[in-house]
């Protein structure tokens, strides 16, 4: 390539990390040093709406991954100016031929060229590429119920059993969603229903009394109940 070119090329990159560092500077001084609390200005969060707090968390992530795709092109443009110094800027990676002009015009810290790239970004490349610790992990939900299996240590399901004792319409549950009843629930009566199906009468001061009567409506001696 001649030096000219080079030359305009390197100017190019310096320009353009100059921008991001500016980017990325930007970003760093809106808030990201801080506790979310403190970045939405609230002492705390407790009572604020989830939607409000769930705007500060995506506005949030939304700055971190802007800061994180910065930082990746100045690493990007780090790497191009190294290559100018080894004489290897705008030679493919891939290939090993000469990367247009043109192209390095348009993305000057680029290292490969047109149709390398495109065959890396075709939909099907990483299908298939997943982390190593996957192979461990197959299936991906059903790996730790055991039942069909002869093992008596605590597994998956084990641990849906105890989370699913927090059912909202048991009389034990705590917290939690939903789930239905299952063998671990418990569709009785609880302490409480007992107390609200007790039978009482009031008398004409406005005493509460348990009803004493019976089938036939023969009242026993009243018991009073303490309000």
């Amino acid at each position: 390539m001649e030096q000219g070119l080079l030359k305009d090329l390197k100017k190019q990159l310096e320009q353009e990390k100059f921008n991001l560092m500016q980017t990325i500077n930007h970003i760093d001084d809106g808030g990201l040093g801080v506790s979310l609390s403190e970045s939405m200005e609230e002492l705390s969060t407790y009572d604020q709406h989830p939607a409000d707090v769930g705007t500060g968390v995506f506005e949030r992530s939304k700055d971190f991954a802007l800061r994180e795709d910065a930082m990746l092109k100045v690493q990007a443009i780090e790497h191009a100016r190294q290559r100018m110094v080894k004489g290897t800027y705008g030679i493919c990676e891939v290939c090993g031929e000469e990367i247009p002009f043109e192209r390095l015009q348009a993305v000057p810290y680029t290292t490969q060229c047109v149709q390398c790239r495109a065959r890396v970004e075709e939909p099907g490349y990483r299908k298939n590429v997943r982390p190593v610790e996957e192979d461990v992990l197959e299936p991906p939900f059903a790996r730790t119920f055991n039942d069909d299996a002869d093992v008596n240590g605590y597994d998956g399901e084990d641990a849906w059993q105890d989370v699913a004792r927090w059912q909202e319409h048991s009389p034990l549950s705590g917290a939690g969603a939903y789930y239905g009843s299952g063998e671990s629930g418990n569709d009785g009566v609880s302490d409480t229903d007992l107390i609200d199906h007790i039978p009482y009468e009031v008398d004409s001061e406005g005493n509460f009394y348990e009803s004493t009567r019976d089938i036939d409506g023969v009242i026993d001696s009243p018991i009073h109940i303490d309000e």
